[in-house]
């Protein structure tokens, strides 16, 4: 339940980021899990053109997404900049539709991560900025809303192109492109009912991102982040491949469970992580993360083949997000000055999910694949994840949040 202090501003507020968020994820709940099966069977690429394709999305990302929180810092315009990324990522979708050649998706790819890879760092940014910045916040229960619009359309999805396929014989994976559009254009037109209150309008002065890097809090928990995500991300965008190992015959419907697993106690347990939080801290909430997401990896790699097993291992997925996905970025707000939270956020972002998941955790997942087996992601994932959580605490600094307050 929401703290009985909370104000109708606030509930207001929150109404709107909630819808936000689960647009966006509705959006994503299309495109993400079953984008790398779209690849591998309608263009038919292989592991490490599959691993290329998705890394060109992190590598301009390196440049966009600290680009985007940049110009989002220095001018205050928070609320323009999520509607521009918006509106060019739901442009991207469109242009996904009528790439043919593998050079086409390349060149879409690049003009695509633009704008993708920027998206959820700065509507944390501005989601965090305006919900909290003390130990007590309601984000979670926003950023649940956002899983919940993950499941529906994960799960509705392939409901979809069945219906397609009754009524026309259309049933090819290329739809989630056009259905991924909409919902982002409902996303752009959300951010216009955001309040543009003066906290979210907070400039910062020039070159004062330069002090990010002369702190070493931020550097040690940059490695960490960096390490975290090359271990875990790589099996997870590959993930799809590796269920159609185990289950060829219908990939699709297999996901569609798989990821109705994962999203059901996910929902339920990133509501309660700001109570988690408040009693273990945010620092061994991604501790937790991590090691969940370790377990779930080596499950997978070891006994995947055993539908069973793989369909139970996924109930531990929850736990990866809240580490992974939500304690993170929390963790950011802690650490940064305020008037630096997107910059912040791009960074992290930057250096977590585009260098260490997105470029080198998906290059060598689909050499893995094409070299070793398509089970060889899960099984380094898992293991290389939980060695790091063995020397986590060196990376990571304590961080109390009522100094921000």
């Amino acid at each position: 339940m929401l703290h009985s202090s909370i104000t109708s501003e606030q509930r207001r507020l929150i109404i709107v980021l909630s819808i936000f968020w689960g647009t966006l994820f509705g959006a994503l709940g299309i495109f993400f899990p079953y984008y790398s099966l779209y690849l591998k069977q309608e263009l038919s690429l292989s592991g490490q053109q599959v691993g290329a394709a998705m890394g060109v999305f992190f590598l301009v990302g390196l440049i966009g997404q600290p680009a985007w929180g940049y110009l989002a810092d220095r001018t205050g315009a928070r609320k323009i900049i999520l509607i521009i990324i918006s509106l060019g990522i739901a442009l991207g979708f469109i242009a996904f539709w009528y790439v043919e050649t593998y050079f086409g998706l390349l060149f879409v790819s690049a003009c695509f991560a633009a704008f993708y890879t920027s998206l959820i760092p700065q509507g944390m940014a501005l989601g965090l900025g305006l919900l909290y910045r003390s130990d007590t916040s309601h984000f979670e229960y926003v950023r649940a809303i956002g899983s919940l619009g993950f499941l529906l359309t994960c799960f509705g999805f392939p409901y979809f192109l069945e219906g397609m396929a009754k009524s026309s014989g259309n049933t090819e994976l290329g739809l989630m492109f056009p259905c991924s559009a909409l919902i982002i254009l409902i996303t752009a037109l959300t951010v216009i009912f955001i309040p543009n209150q003066n906290i979210i309008r907070e400039k910062a002065k020039s070159g004062s991102w330069k002090q990010l890097f002369g702190d070493s809090r931020f550097i040690r928990f940059f490695i960490y982040v960096f390490l975290a995500n090359f271990m875990l991300d790589g099996p997870m965008f590959m993930f799809p491949i590796f269920v159609e190992s185990v289950a060829p015959e219908n990939p699709v419907g297999t996901l569609k469970w798989l990821w109705l697993i994962m999203l059901v106690p996910e929902i339920m347990i990133i509501a309660m992580s700001g109570h988690m939080r408040r009693r273990i801290g945010v620092r061994f909430l991604m501790f937790a993360g991590l090691g969940a997401g370790g377990i779930k990896w080596i499950i997978c790699g070891f006994w995947g083949d055993n539908l069973t097993v793989l369909h139970w291992a996924m109930l531990i997925h929850s736990f990866y997000v809240v580490g992974a996905l939500v304690a993170m970025p929390l963790y950011v707000n802690y650490l940064i000055p305020s008037d630096l939270r997107s910059t912040g956020q791009g960074l992290a972002t930057m250096i977590s999910s585009s260098l260490g998941g997105g470029i080198c955790s998906n290059y060598v997942a689909g050499w893995l694949i094409d070299n070793v087996g398509p089970e060889a992601p899960q099984i380094y994932g898992g293991c290389g994840a939980l060695i790091l959580l063995c020397i986590a605490p060196f990376f990571v600094p304590k961080v109390i949040p009522q100094q921000y307050r």
